[in-house]
């Protein structure tokens, strides 16, 4: 586990380590589960049938798969000037983001992973351990961007969704994202936003990785399409309690949600192995339709 966020309240300063988690009371989204505690940092649907009759050899009772349809190539944005470890910040009308591209990337459509920190956090810091974590860096093959606009602050689910669509417009300028393979992450309050954004706008979506989070409210019959959910849940969370989280769960497997899911033991604090080693390796395959 990282511990990488400490907030020293006497006289309101923040330091980051830049590996780390963040302290995070759960973005205050959810009016259903109270004040959180302060804890360390650390597709649209299938189409509607018609009365054509089915091609040859098909079965009418099964879902067609989705059609491969990774969009237009970028237009282009000039030149990136990236740091020593390949990072770069680029700004929106709505906020920055931090992004990193894979050595792997060779103008191919390509997964786009779109970060959400928690409460405390910074869109460079969680780049650096939640959507780009060290540990699978070298063998990464998606292009991983973090969200800012909300530096060290909590999201507002209702209001800052349009941050990361900016932010995926813009990237996608740059690089070739795949149109039907952007993935959003969330961590705690991030969470909430990632949760409040994929259900809501599925059809921009091929799925969603949370860690130590929930709804916050937001219903998944919300969903135009079964969207893919991967959650891992730390059992020692305050400020997300198993008890909640797993009915969370249930709301989303009633709603017929593919969802993927772990109880790790574990506070609130994140930690990117909970990212390299389960989160992001659910996301292989998946593909808006």
């Amino acid at each position: 586990m990282r511990t990488l966020f400490s907030a020293i309240i006497s006289v309101g300063v923040a330091s980051f380590a830049l590996a780390g988690c963040s302290s995070d009371d759960g973005g205050g989204e959810d009016p259903t589960q109270g004040p959180l505690p302060a804890s360390t940092v650390q597709g649209s649907p299938v189409p509607a049938p018609t009365d054509t009759a089915p091609p040859p050899g098909t079965n009418p009772g099964i879902a067609p798969k989705p059609v491969d349809d990774p969009g237009p190539a970028p237009a282009g944005c000039g030149t990136i000037k990236k740091d020593a470890k390949g990072f770069f910040t680029r700004t929106t009308a709505k906020s920055d983001y931090v992004a990193y591209v894979p050595k792997s990337y060779t103008g191919q459509p390509t997964t786009l992973v779109v970060g959400l920190h928690g409460c405390g956090d910074t869109a460079a810091n969680f780049a650096l351990w939640g959507v780009n974590p060290s540990k699978q860096i070298a063998t990464q093959t998606h292009i991983g961007i973090s969200v800012g606009g909300k530096d060290g602050q909590c999201w507002d689910a209702a209001k800052d969704g349009d941050k990361a669509i900016a932010a995926i417009e813009d990237i996608s300028k740059c690089f070739y994202v795949h149109q039907q393979k952007v993935v959003l992450a969330g961590y705690s309050s991030g969470g909430i936003l990632a949760y409040k954004l994929g259900l809501s706008q599925s059809s921009k979506f091929a799925g969603i990785i949370i860690e130590n989070s929930g709804l916050g409210g937001t219903q998944p019959t919300a969903a135009t399409w079964k969207i893919n959910v991967a959650h891992i849940a730390h059992t020692g969370d305050a400020s997300f309690p198993i008890a909640k989280v797993k009915a969370d769960w249930a709301k989303l497997e009633a709603a017929g949600i593919p969802l993927q899911k772990k109880e790790v033991a574990g506070s609130h604090d994140g930690t990117d192995a909970d990212w390299a080693d389960y989160l992001l390796p659910k996301i292989a395959g998946w593909k808006a339709p």
